[in-house]
């Protein structure tokens, strides 16, 4: 499906392009051929690095500086579909009403022009803004049967790869304990990669430091990758698992949770149960339940959870792209929510996938969560 999907969009990215932008250009054909080599390597980034290089559909095996390159251009030409598209709708009526007026053509072409270095140069900040150090959030949610006030650091989508190293999460690290938090709590995708190859670059994570330890659950990523052999280094690492089960962290103010991702079945593993995951809780705390995608909230609600943490969206990364992502994930991208008594944090993402490596208004974050009682 998403070969089929990325060849198609890659088709509508080339031709539409081609048609708006390098054809009409007062160039000889031959220079306009010439502009179609960067034009294919980035409306067909994902099958022709794959079909060149190898490696992983998402992931070849190619020099970085190839991938990052032809990773702009496709960054841009989506950027640039979308500007083509809007400027479609503006020149529409203007242009069947004065339609021979040379000065409305002329301005209209000057705009689709103009449009495509405005798309590369977000398309460069983007993915600048995509690798850049997450900022700290702060937020404050009032729970109920909280007796105590807690504070819990959150974490998610750290994807370490060939891109994201040892440096980047030391400075997560460093951040996350400034936070002296009681706790600090992980949703998943840890990684994009096999152990051997990126365990140095998740080993900063051993100096997460707080009251009362590092807790998490795996995301859909760390299904892909050798899901056993991660769990067990993470672990040695210091980071508690919470395969659809809970326990109570520290002085036991809340009843943590976890369960697994929809994609544990990849790798022979238990399928996400939150009836599972809280069975048992006492009945007088409230139960936070660390879920990597937001969706698993329909069921959490049913379950006397009083909040979910979740990731797994990284905030929609841009506009547009969030609606389309807000469909996939029962509405729920960014921010906090409530469904019923059921209150929902969803992270912007502490890391960057670097399939998709944009973000543009949707800065990645360390999320302190102050939780309150009722007042």
């Amino acid at each position: 499906m998403f070969v089929v999907s990325t060849i198609v969009l890659g088709c509508v990215l080339f031709l539409y392009t081609l048609w708006r932008i390098i054809w009409p250009l007062p160039l000889r054909w031959w220079w306009k051929l010439l502009l179609c080599i960067p034009l294919g390597l980035g409306a067909f980034r994902y099958p022709l690095l794959y079909r060149i290089f190898g490696g992983h559909f998402f992931r070849p095996a190619c020099p970085m500086w190839v991938e990052m390159g032809c990773t702009w251009l496709f960054m841009g030409l989506m950027i640039l579909l979308a500007l083509l598209l809007v400027l479609e709708l503006v020149f529409l009526l203007p242009g069947i009403i004065w339609r021979r007026n040379r000065q409305l053509q002329s301005a209209r072409s000057a705009a689709f022009w103009l449009s495509l270095p405005v798309a590369l140069c977000m398309a460069g900040w983007g993915m600048y803004q995509a690798f850049a150090l997450p900022e700290v959030r702060e937020i404050t949610i009032t729970l109920p049967q909280l007796k105590q006030p807690v504070r819990l650091a959150l974490l998610s989508d750290l994807h370490a790869d060939r891109y994201t190293q040892a440096g980047f999460f030391r400075e997560v690290v460093k951040r996350t304990n400034a936070l002296q938090a009681d706790a600090v709590v992980i949703t998943g995708d840890f990684e994009d990669g096999s152990l051997s190859e990126l365990a140095p670059n998740l080993a900063p994570l051993q100096g997460l430091q707080s009251r009362w330890g590092t807790y998490a659950v795996h995301g859909n990523h760390d299904y892909f990758n050798g899901h056993h052999a991660w769990q067990h280094y993470l672990s040695s690492l210091g980071i508690r698992f919470l395969n659809n089960e809970h326990l109570l962290p520290g002085p036991g103010h809340i009843v943590l949770a976890g369960v697994t991702d929809p994609a544990a079945g990849r790798d022979n593993c238990l399928p996400p149960d939150v009836a599972r995951a809280v069975a048992g809780a006492p009945a007088d705390k409230p139960i936070v339940l660390l879920a990597h995608q937001p969706r698993i909230a329909s069921v959490a609600a049913q379950h006397g959870v009083a909040l979910q943490l979740s990731g797994h969206t990284h905030g929609g990364m841009v506009p547009g792209l969030r609606q389309l992502v807000a469909r996939f994930n029962d509405g729920l991208v960014q921010g906090l929510y409530r469904r019923g008594e059921l209150q929902i944090y969803v992270t912007n993402a502490t890391g960057i996938w670097s399939g998709l490596p944009i973000r543009l208004f949707t800065p990645a974050e360390i999320t302190l969560i102050h939780l309150v009682p009722s007042p």
